[in-house]
């Protein structure tokens, strides 16, 4: 149940995500075909040429604080968890977006 969970969010916050893009009349969105792949989103703008690839992540927040084997503890509650992009993300200038769901 939690995988279906899990993949829901993602979907919606993609298609959350393509539609704030969406907006611009000048941007064109395109997405991969099968759902496979570094990026989620391709967005080309019409009057500058521009290309810009995205990696869509929902946002999820910490449950409880972090406490180290050394003692120190990190008040962490509530803040924002940070993806990282992976190599090939980062060798092909991908951008993270956070929707929220």
């Amino acid at each position: 149940m939690a995988r279906r969970k899990t993949a829901v969010a993602g979907l919606t916050s993609e298609l959350t995500a393509q539609l704030n893009l969406a907006k611009d009349p000048n941007i064109l969105v395109f997405t991969p075909l099968g759902g496979l792949g570094p990026v989620d989103i391709v967005t080309l703008n019409m009057t500058t040429g521009e290309y810009n690839a995205y990696d869509v992540k929902s946002k999820n927040y910490r449950k409880s604080d972090y406490k180290a084997k050394d003692g120190y503890e990190r008040k962490r509650t509530g803040s924002l968890i940070l993806r990282p992009r992976t190599k090939e993300q980062k060798r092909l200038k991908v951008k993270i977006i956070y929707a929220t769901i």
